[in-house]
């Protein structure tokens, strides 16, 4: 994603888009840190948004104003960035929001990797709008337009998805579609043993906590998401469920950020790709995270794809670990603390 980042920019090192003037905000969405901003670009007209927890605390490291949704009024900025991601629909909605963001004739850029399909989402947008600028460099594409003073997106619904016609998810979310296949087999596991002080690592739209709060018999239940608007709709889906238990949720990157509560059970589905790549450590440095969270005699149930190396974290982590199920590349792995 650096190069698209850094592509976005090029349009304002050129003159082709002008640096903002004193006063000027500009909105960046799904914002990433650039290598470098042009000559004479004011870092603090940019308001960054950025909804996963890992990217938004490296844009506040670097010194970027950063929240994870705007909360603001249609036309607050002089012009709107778009750094288009591998969701289609995550990507046309983005700019939809861009163009209200953006005051009207304001500028809106969007740029994006060769690779994740900013082509089509160039000649999707081109059907909208006049396309009044576009180049290529460092493998991305960046393309502007000025901000339509009609509502040229009337025809894209909300981009909210019901699943099993209940559960609210949207483009952009871990299996927003569906529930995951690991999710509804560590799903057929949580019972009745499960009490006390309950946590969900990496809750999603909320599917398991909705099953715990269903199946078991919680103290308290507790939700912890690295992305914002899945940590939003888990709270809508499961808030119906448990009228009276205390409820919460946590924006957190559990990879780097620690929990201070302890709990008798965690269940999870540690997330394993970043990117397209699979990468374990995400995977161990949740389980890490478990064992820290847990108190003593607590336990660990999780469901993880069967060819993942976890058993070594496991046993750093846990007295004991035992293999439950086993099912379509997954299996499903209970723990004690």
């Amino acid at each position: 994603m650096s190069g698209a980042v850094d592509t976005l920019f090029i349009p304002f090192a050129t003159g082709d888009i002008a640096l903002p003037g004193a006063g000027q905000r500009i909105a960046f969405l799904n914002a990433a840190v650039p290598d470098a901003l042009p000559e004479g670009f004011d870092r603090a007209a940019l308001l960054c948004e950025q909804g996963f927890r890992p990217a938004f605390l490296a844009l506040e490291r670097a010194g970027y104003a950063a929240v994870p949704v705007f909360d603001g009024a249609a036309g607050d900025f002089a012009a709107a960035l778009v750094l288009a991601g591998k969701h289609k629909g995550e990507n046309r909605a983005m700019i939809a929001r861009a163009c209200g963001l953006a005051a009207p004739d304001g500028t809106v850029a969007v740029a994006g990797d060769k690779t994740l399909g900013i082509q089509p989402l160039r000649k999707w947008t081109g059907d909208r709008v006049a396309i009044e600028g576009s180049l290529a460099k460092h493998h991305a594409t960046v393309f502007s337009f000025a901000a339509p003073r009609d509502d040229v997106f009337s025809d894209m619904d909300a981009g909210v998805v019901l699943v099993d016609g209940r559960f609210e998810t949207a483009p952009g979310m871990f299996s927003h579609a569906r529930p995951d296949p690991g999710s509804v087999l560590l799903a057929r596991h949580i019972d009745e043993r499960i009490t006390g002080d309950v946590a969900d690592f990496g809750a999603g739209w909320g599917y398991l906590a909705s099953h715990v709060l269903e199946r078991s018999r919680p103290a308290s239940l507790a939700m912890f998401e690295a992305h914002y608007p899945s940590l939003k709709a888990a709270e809508r889906n499961v808030g119906p469920l448990a009228p009276g238990l205390p409820v919460s949720a946590h924006w957190r990157d559990l990879a780097a950020e620690p929990v201070a509560r302890r709990f008798d059970w965690v269940v999870m589905n540690p997330p394993f790709h970043s990117g397209r790549a699979a990468e374990p450590d995400i995977g161990r440095a949740f389980i890490a995270a478990a064992s820290n969270a847990l108190k003593p005699g607590g336990r660990l149930l999780m469901v993880a794809n069967r060819k993942l190396p976890y058993e070594q974290a496991l046993a750093q982590g846990f007295r004991r670990v035992a293999e439950k199920d086993v099912e379509a590349g997954y299996k499903v792995i209970e723990a004690v603390r």
